[in-house]
């Protein structure tokens, strides 16, 4: 029904929000399926940040991981540099 239906007329003002309100009752299935996909959370944090380890490596998000798994963790993170680097690892 969605795909036969026309297109939304085109207005400088247009609220993304206030067409679902009127169209999700049209729509239920897309709906869900749009409920679904905007509810992932958009991170602004670049790979670089979320892999560095220049700040702390334990934090009270991270306080589950095991003095292993930490040290797993920065080995791997430094063979990865490493490896980019075009340094050869021993």
């Amino acid at each position: 029904m969605y795909l036969a239906d026309g297109l939304v007329p085109y207005t400088e003002v247009f609220s993304v929000l206030d067409w679902w309100k009127v169209a999700g009752t049209r729509y239920p299935t897309l709906r869900k399926v749009a409920r679904d996909i905007f509810a992932i959370p958009v991170t602004t944090v670049a790979s670089e940040s979320a892999f560095s380890t220049s700040g702390r490596i334990l934090s009270e998000h991270r306080s589950r991981l095991t003095p292993d798994m930490v040290e797993v963790l920065m080995c791997s993170q430094d063979w990865l540099r490493n490896k980019c680097k075009g340094e050869q690892i021993m």
